[in-house]
């Protein structure tokens, strides 16, 4: 397992992938939606 991401910008801090940027895009991008880092690298 890697590390997780001290620096997540996710606001859904209860997740159980908060932090863990594998699990979190293979989550959102099997819905079809991005992540919290997606969405601010594009703001």
């Amino acid at each position: 397992m890697a590390a997780l991401n001290p620096d997540c910008p996710c606001k859904a801090v209860n997740c159980p992938r908060h932090g863990d940027c594998d699990a979190c895009r293979k989550n959102h991008h099997a819905k079809g939606g991005q992540t919290a880092c997606e969405k601010e690298r594009e703001s």
